[in-house]
Parts: C-alpha cells; sequence; structure tokens
C-alpha cells in the first residue's frame, strides 16, 4: 500500500465515514424539499415565469427558514392541501403578523398554528377551512329579527395577518373581520391577532345599526368575546394584539400601498389590554362579568338580553367545535 493510500485509509475512520453518510442524507432531504416545492408551486399553468424566479430567489435568500418550512409541509397533513393553494409554501417569505417577526419565528408561528388548529377543529374541519370553505361557529337573531353569522375561515386577502379569522356578518352582509393565529409560547398556547377589517361599504352606518340590532354591543367587542371563548377552549393563557405601529402594513414593502384605517390601540385599551415590551398589546383571556345588581335599575333588561345572547354564542360555538370533532371521531370507529 502506498504512502497516500494508507493516509486515505487512515482519515477514513469510522466516525468520519458516518459523519459522511449524514452529510449525504441530508443533502438527499434538502434537495428533495426544494424540488418538491418548486413542483408544487409552479404545478398550476398560470404561474407566471416571473412568480417562479421570485419565489426561488426568496427560497435562496432565506434557506434555512424555507427548508424547515417546506420539510415541516412535507411531513404534516398540509401536503395533502398545498395542491389546493400553493400559496402555503410562500408565506413565510412575506412579512406575518408583526412586521419586526423573522422568517424562522414566521416558521415556527405557522407550524405551531397549523398543529393547534388541527388539534381543536379536527382533520376534516381543518381541511376544509384551509381549502377555504367557512366553519359556521354561531347563528342567532338580533333585537329586531336580524340574521347574524359568526363563521371561521382563511382568507386570501388577510394571509399576511394572520391564519385564521373571524367574520361577523348581518343579514348576509359581512360587518368585520378579525384576523388571528394560533401559537404556542412559554406560557402555553396564545392567539396572536395580526388585523381588524371593516365592512368596505358604508361601514359607520352598519356599525351603528348592528350595535342596536345586539342589545348595545359593539360588533368588534363582541368579535373580541369570540376571541376569549376560542381561547378558553383551547387553554390560551395570553392573547396578544397586533399595534398599529407594528401591523404589517407598516412594513417598508407595503408602506405607500397600503392604509391602516382601523384604531387598533384604541380598541385593544377598550378590550382591558396593556402595552407590551414588544410594542403591541395583551388583552385579558377572561372578564369577569358584573353582577346585574350593579346595573342601573333602567338598564338591567337590556344586559340581561346581552347576556343571553353571548351565552348562546358560546354555547353554540363550543357545540360547533366539539359535538362535530365527537361525531367524526365515532365515525370512523
Amino acid at each position: 500500500m502506498s504512502h497516500i493510500e494508507q493516509n486515505i485509509s487512515a482519515l477514513c475512520t469510522p466516525g468520519l465515514v458516518a459523519h459522511l453518510k449524514r452529510c449525504y442524507q441530508w443533502t438527499n432531504e434538502v434537495t428533495a424539499s426544494l424540488a418538491w416545492a418548486y413542483k408544487m408551486t409552479s404545478a398550476a399553468d398560470t404561474v407566471s415565469l416571473e412568480r417562479k424566479s421570485k419565489f426561488v430567489a426568496r427560497t435562496l435568500l432565506n434557506l434555512k427558514p424555507s427548508l424547515s418550512w417546506y420539510q415541516f409541509v412535507r411531513s404534516s397533513y398540509l401536503r395533502q392541501l398545498v395542491g389546493r393553494d400553493a400559496n402555503l409554501l410562500d408565506v413565510i417569505h412575506r412579512p406575518f403578523f408583526d412586521r419586526n417577526l423573522g422568517a424562522m419565528e414566521r416558521v415556527n408561528m405557522l407550524a405551531c398554528h397549523f398543529e393547534l388548529l388541527h388539534s381543536l377543529l379536527g382533520a376534516k374541519n381543518t381541511a376544509d377551512i384551509v381549502s377555504g370553505h367557512r366553519f359556521l361557529l354561531s347563528r342567532f337573531t338580533g333585537k329586531n329579527e336580524e340574521h347574524f353569522t359568526i363563521h371561521l375561515l382563511r382568507d386570501d386577502a388577510f394571509k399576511r395577518e394572520g391564519g385564521l379569522t373571524l367574520a361577523l356578518s348581518m343579514n348576509d352582509e359581512t360587518l368585520l373581520y378579525v384576523t388571528f393565529t394560533l401559537v404556542k409560547n412559554h406560557h402555553g398556547n396564545a392567539i396572536k391577532v395580526g388585523g381588524i377589517q371593516s365592512n368596505r361599504g358604508n361601514c359607520r352606518q352598519l356599525a351603528r345599526t348592528a350595535t342596536n340590532a345586539l342589545h348595545g354591543i359593539q360588533p368588534r367587542l363582541l368579535l373580541i368575546d369570540v376571541l376569549r371563548n376560542l381561547a378558553s377552549q383551547i387553554h390560551c393563557t395570553t392573547i396578544e394584539c397586533v399595534s398599529k405601529e407594528n401591523h404589517i402594513h407598516r412594513a417598508w414593502r407595503y408602506r405607500l400601498k397600503k392604509c391602516i384605517h382601523a384604531e387598533y390601540d384604541q380598541l385593544w385599551l377598550l378590550a382591558g389590554g396593556y402595552q407590551n415590551w414588544r410594542g403591541n398589546f395583551e388583552i385579558p383571556p377572561t372578564t369577569d362579568e358584573k353582577p346585574i345588581e350593579s346595573r342601573p335599575s333602567n338598564k338591567r333588561s337590556e344586559y340581561r338580553r346581552r347576556a343571553a345572547l353571548t351565552e348562546a354564542m358560546r354555547a353554540q360555538m363550543h357545540a360547533a367545535i366539539h359535538e362535530r370533532n365527537h361525531h367524526l371521531r365515532h365515525s370512523h370507529n
């Protein structure tokens, strides 16, 4: 054996061989994930060359987060849904929830969100929502026989503000959207609210009409109550709401294109929130209901109607989530 052969043989220790095998396996996994992601994004005939090029460029600029996200999607139930919505793959390449979040933070946040959503609603309901269908949480009648509905959905118009949207409608006309994401933190589960959007038409008049129909409950405060009810069902300890300054439309790429009309900070303060170290607001996940005896005597009947409406709404939400999952579990047995 020559001197060179002896040196090569000495270098090829079992530890080095194992390391090379791991590197080879990792390279194959990376290549497979990148090829799969590009194939899924480019599958539709309508995808332009410009969009394909941007996807590749953004992937390379955020290689580690992109690979982590693609591998998560490939190994989870989302793999079956990418064909219906290829935007699931490039969602981490754009601002999400808070303009200050980095790409890896977005990956962790979205991975937690889709895991919690699956555990909350089950496989079928989650697949329906991710595919664009609305999930009915509650249906009730207002003071003058107005028909109200609250749906849970995933809307492309709000996909940068959060992973889910609550929609409040009156007589089949949507009044208000609140967009949020389900996450985990060191205290447990949490909800992060990234946006609130009213109807683009005569929103002030609609809000006044709806408030009257809801026995004096403002639609935006009703949806915050819905958020709190969801928080209780997944044992959330925190509801963090984005401030106006941290909203994704304040990011450099949207600052000149998008306007923020809602008074975010004022709403979160009205809901009992306080500003945290990130500049966002945290609102209490629960509230203490005042006893009816503490209300003015001439207002007690109205407060009783408010309480009856919100209690019925919460009961319907609980039934919509838990009874459907119970039914689905038994139908598969």
